[in-house]
């Protein structure tokens, strides 16, 4: 049996998911590193110029309408952060609309905790701070930071469920909003009415907007800008306008018909390159995408990389001596922070979570142990982002605002260490306690959804969950056979997927292409010969199976680039985690696990009572590459100066930041010149190319016919799905504009997208489009844009 690498399966969750946990965690490191530069700062012999930094004034004012004359720490606090809560809005409004929390059952038990987790802190702080002033600061006992929470998971408990992280990310949306409100309502300062009213009707306004479909970045930031003046004069906290805005920008999954007009506006682009075409294909693509996911995806890694450190440095740099801390010891607001973010958080999430599901108002998700889950509790109560921010509103009082710093560091330290001993007997105890395994099919058998070989009425059932990468599935397939023959209609087989992409990196892809054949009625002529050729399960691989089969390829490749099935597959795998699923293969016999072997005497034994598979045939054909006929023109000149770079589009994406550096790490940086080939003198070569500074043209019959194709400018890549297979290129690399190329080596392309997942994602689906875009363009007679 296959196993996961941790110890529930990440397949389930959808990519942006995946993709804004990974952020968030990854960011909890920078904000670590910014809090202890600040504290080492301001506790250094250059603590005035910390000072001097943060108390710089800078002011901004519209005539007589509008006058922001503040420090440069109240920007930050004010302004800056408005982008952390726009995106906190974004994330709340995604799962909602199409994310985690679609299924409000499973969102029932961390919405309780979430208030109990609101609540609770709050009044243990009000116990020791009843009166004055100090009784102000009971919303910083309030946040919970989930940037430092699912950076803590990733340090105390690695081999920790992913659903405890996504628990601790749905609680977290309900604990935002509580403190959102808790600062709009308690610490906002004397309300105007006019600004409310024009602040209201900017709400008004992006509502229409969202309502209307319009996908344009200008819209949003104008429309903001202006609710963030009204709030401002309004004198309630202008970072509700982030959230606010957040909530009503539109978030769907792609709809098919949009994506198929993008792929036919992009292919009747290619073949009539005219500005208005470039436009409409553009927006076409824009409007597949939803604005919230696209917002997101930009914005989300300058809020936890940027802003949030950005703040960190601003708020946490308390210069601690001998008098503060002993105003700290003996300071009730200190401890009130404390005494709720450590005990009150714990209390209040852990015992209204579990009390939720003894009385059964829900359930959590996946497998989490009540053990886990108060561990998740314990970490509930590092609370500083948030906490520091309601710091900074809550007191008049310099030496109170201090005190109250030293709590929330104190508090996050403490929460901290709670949950690594929590988290740390709960192992020691599931350990000796050997627990019983879940044993129960969690969905039953669907013919109208599942794939199903056999009688559907058939007496006996066999569900497998398997990995078409998984060799003990391979294996498998064979007893699966023998078994049919032995049983003949008495047995209905179902597969049902589970791809472990931490393990098999082809698996997700391999299963999706299994469902884009299932659309066409060849789910398990595909199905059979994927694990026949569990080698050749790359891109290029399943369009060539497709061929092989006699699929429509040009549909195949655009679904399976375009991602349809991957909801379908997430079902399956999530279907397995309920269903007490620990790897590949797992057999359910008539709705119950199999523990043990599962060779055909195994496998009949268990219904009644209760090999090698073919190789390729060398005749196969592969999937013919688009290549230019030859007119008998001869010779013609090469012509740079009228060309359209290739607009961005799901075919050809535009790599971020990151995943350069990643491709950096194998590959070099080359100068490119106008008019001169990439490689040399213009060899056709198997290497991946990013564009970084100019523009690089693909050039049919260099130096003889120069046909010049598509341009690539900068941040987009060469090449098509031949690439992944180390194929040369049938194009020439000819640069269009001097500048910069990073060139991967074919030997190593393979080591750089094994080494970023989501790069391989982009690259590979990529990929299949534009494979999808040439057959297309090859079945009209215009092979002309490579």
């Amino acid at each position: 049996m296959t196993r996961s690498s941790t110890r529930e399966f990440v397949g389930q969750f959808a990519a942006p998911l995946r993709s804004y946990l990974h952020t968030e965690t990854g960011g909890a490191g920078l904000l670590l590193a910014a809090t202890i530069l600040a504290l080492v700062w301001a506790n250094s012999p250059l603590s005035g110029l910390y000072e001097d930094l943060w108390g710089m004034h800078i002011s901004i004012s519209f005539g007589d309408f509008f006058d922001y004359d503040h420090d440069l720490r109240h920007w930050v606090n004010d302004g800056l952060m408005v982008l952390f809560f726009f995106v906190i809005g974004l994330e709340l409004r995604r799962q909602l609309s199409m994310g985690e929390l679609t299924d409000r059952s499973r969102f029932t038990i961390p919405a309780l905790g979430a208030i109990a987790g609101l609540i609770v802190p709050a009044v243990v702080y009000l116990v020791l701070n009843p009166s004055g002033e100090e009784a102000r600061g009971w919303g910083i006992a309030m946040a919970t930071d989930t940037a430092f929470v699912l950076g803590a998971l990733a340090v105390v408990g690695p081999a920790f469920p992913a659903h405890l992280r996504v628990f601790m990310l749905s609680l977290s949306v309900v604990d935002d909003i509580g403190a959102l409100l808790a600062i709009a309502v308690f610490y906002s300062d004397d309300v105007s009415l006019t600004p409310i009213v024009v602040a209201a009707a900017c709400v008004a306004a992006m509502a229409l907007v969202s309502r209307a479909l319009v996908f344009r970045g200008p819209v949003y930031l104008v429309v903001g800008l202006v609710l963030w003046v009204a709030m401002v004069e309004s004198g309630i906290h202008p970072t509700l306008a982030g959230v606010v805005l957040g909530l009503l920008v539109s978030a769907f999954a792609p709809r098919p018909e949009d994506v198929r007009e993008a792929g036919a506006l992009a292919r009747a682009f290619g073949q009539s390159p005219l500005p208005a075409l470039a436009r409409s294909a553009k927006l076409s693509v824009e409007r597949a995408v939803s604005p919230n996911e696209r917002l997101t995806e930009l914005l989300h890694p300058w809020s936890s990389f940027f802003v949030v450190p950005v703040f960190a440095l601003a708020n946490a740099g308390v210069a601690i001596d001998g008098e503060l801390i002993e105003r700290a010891v003996s300071s009730t607001v200190t401890w009130g922070v404390i005494a709720g973010l450590v005990f009150g958080k714990l209390a209040g999430i852990g015992a209204m979570s579990l009390a939720g599901v003894r009385f059964g108002l829900g359930h959590l998700p996946g497998r989490i142990r009540p053990g886990e889950l108060l561990g998740g509790a314990a970490l509930g109560g590092i609370g500083f982002t948030i906490s520091l921010f309601v710091a900074d509103l809550a007191f008049d009082s310099a030496a109170l605002a201090d005190e109250a710093r030293v709590g929330i560091l104190a508090a996050s330290l403490l929460a901290l260490g709670v949950a690594w001993a929590i988290f740390a007997l709960d192992k020691r105890l599931a350990a000796d306690e050997d627990d019983a395994p879940i044993m129960v099919l969690d969905r039953p058998v669907d013919p109208a959804v599942d794939h199903i070989r056999g009688p559907v009425d058939a007496p006996l059932e066999l569900v497998e969950y398997g990995d078409f990468e998984c060799p003990f599935c391979g294996r498998a397939t064979g007893a699966v056979e023998e078994l049919r023959e032995r049983l003949g209609d008495r047995l209905r087989y179902v597969f049902r997927h589970l791809p472990l992409p931490d393990v098999h990196p082809h698996a997700e892809l391999a299963a999706e292409a299994a469902e884009a054949a299932a659309e066409q009625g060849a789910f398990w002529e595909l199905h059979d010969r994927l694990f026949a050729h569990q080698d050749q399960l790359s891109p290029t691989d399943l369009v060539d199976h497709a061929q092989v089969l006699g699929l429509d390829v040009e549909r195949f490749a655009r679904t399976l680039g375009s991602g349809e099935h991957a909801a379908r597959v997430r079902e399956d795998v999530a279907s397995a985690e309920a269903s007490g699923a620990e790897g590949t293969p797992t057999f359910f016999v008539n709705g119950r696990r199999l523990i043990g072997r599962y060779d055909a005497d195994a496998l009949e034994a268990a219904l009644l009572g209760g090999g090698e598979l073919p190789p390729l045939p060398a005749t196969e054909p592969e999937i013919e590459r688009v290549r230019m006929p030859d007119d008998g023109s001869g010779p013609s000149e090469l012509v740079l100066d009228d060309f359209d770079e290739e607009p961005a589009s799901d075919a050809f994406p535009r790599l971020s930041d990151g995943h350069i550096a990643t491709l950096s790490a194998f590959g070099e940086r080359r100068p490119i010149t106008r008019g001169e080939p990439v490689f040399g003198d213009g060899t056709p070569t198997a290497d991946f190319v990013v564009v970084l500074s100019g523009a690089v043209a693909m050039v049919v019959g260099y130096g003889e016919r120069n046909l010049v194709g598509r341009v690539h400018g900068p941040r987009s890549f060469v090449g098509e799905l031949a690439l992944l297979r180390g194929e040369l290129m049938l194009t020439t690399a000819v640069a269009a504009r001097d500048g910069e190329v990073l060139v991967v080596p074919a030997e190593r392309f393979a080591d750089g997208l094994a080494a970023d997942l989501e790069l391989r994602d982009i690259i590979s689906r990529a990929y299949l489009l534009r494979r999808s875009i040439l057959l297309s363009m090859q079945a009209g007679g215009d092979p002309t844009r490579p």
